[in-house]
């Protein structure tokens, strides 16, 4: 499956594995999710993504979500509502029509944006990994969703290119334009800006996110030695051994709390690295004491042992 917005990154994506399916030995499904957001403007990318996907043989769901209702009821913000409403669709789509994965046009300049708009918002190494090029999105009562970035490693302009090449006509998002969402300021404003200290900026953006990706690989793997000798599960709560945990070095610490927070709660959204330091404090705390975060995660202390649940 293809998420396709009608823009030219992903426009670029679909008639790249419509022309490789042969030798990818994939069928292609295009997903155009209308946001109700632009009125005729989002009718036309509909209308101009149904008639791509005809004209490439390729079969095509569109559909369309009130994203403003359900940032409304989930109090979000549009970016974030509009993300979590489009990948819900992407998974109960999937999982319609069989679809293994769903591949999505990212490319090289939105991997630096997301990583500036990490470090920007204060998160720790994790949150400057940006995209990787294959995850697996889940929501509750929604299998787990892989999805895969192909053009992570090509740049807008490359699309753009490629677009022009091959005679394909993309839609442009006036939405782009508004300097409102914090994406579009990063995009317009400060990019630019660290364009002028350094021409290269993307690329040296990137190349940190990297090498943070090999050594937090690292620490995953010892957290994983480490794993069975300071947790348990009981009744779907995770049970730490509180003076082994302390004893740890502090990043990791960190690692090990992310995935005690990710087998409680199925996934990380929404969890920043602000929560789990306020775990790590919660570790010191005398007994009965509780930390209550987001999602009704729950750090008890009860003497040697700590408890981390979602009650």
């Amino acid at each position: 499956m293809v998420g396709v917005s009608g823009g030219a990154d992903s426009v670029c994506l679909l008639h790249i594995l419509v022309s490789l399916r042969e030798r990818l030995a994939i069928t292609v499904h295009v997903a155009h999710l209308n946001h109700l957001l632009r009125g005729a403007e989002s009718e036309g990318d509909a209308n101009y993504v149904s008639k791509l996907a005809k004209k490439l043989g390729v079969a095509a769901t569109i559909e369309s979500r009130d994203v403003k209702a359900y940032q409304a009821a989930h109090r979000l913000s549009l970016e974030d509502a509009a993300r979590q409403v489009r990948y819900r669709f992407f998974a109960e789509l999937a999982d319609s029509v069989g679809a293994g994965r769903v591949a999505v046009g990212h490319t090289s300049d939105d991997q630096a944006e997301t990583i500036l708009m990490h470090l920007v918002r204060g998160a720790g190494p994790t949150g400057l990994l940006g995209m990787r090029p294959l995850t697996v999105w889940t929501s509750p009562g929604l299998a787990g969703l892989t999805v895969i970035r192909p053009l992570l490693a090509v740049s807008r302009e490359e699309t753009q290119s490629y677009c022009r090449q091959h005679r394909l006509s993309p839609r442009a998002d006036s939405s782009n334009l508004s300097l409102s969402p914090f994406r579009n300021r990063i995009r317009q404003e400060l990019m630019p800006l660290l364009r002028t200290y350094n021409p290269r900026i993307g690329e040296a953006l990137i190349r940190t996110s990297d090498t943070l990706a090999t050594e937090l690989s690292f620490l995953e793997e010892y957290v994983s030695g480490v794993w069975p000798k300071v947790a348990s599960e009981e009744n779907g709560a995770i049970v730490l051994d509180r003076d082994s945990v302390i004893s740890l070095h502090p990043a990791v610490q960190r690692h090990l709390l992310r995935r005690v927070t990710r087998e409680v709660l199925g996934d990380l959204e929404d969890i920043e690295w602000k929560h789990i330091e306020k775990m790590r404090d919660g570790l010191t705390l005398r007994k009965g004491k509780r930390v209550i975060l987001l999602r009704k995660l729950t750090l008890s202390v009860e003497g040697r042992k700590i408890r981390v649940s979602a009650v």
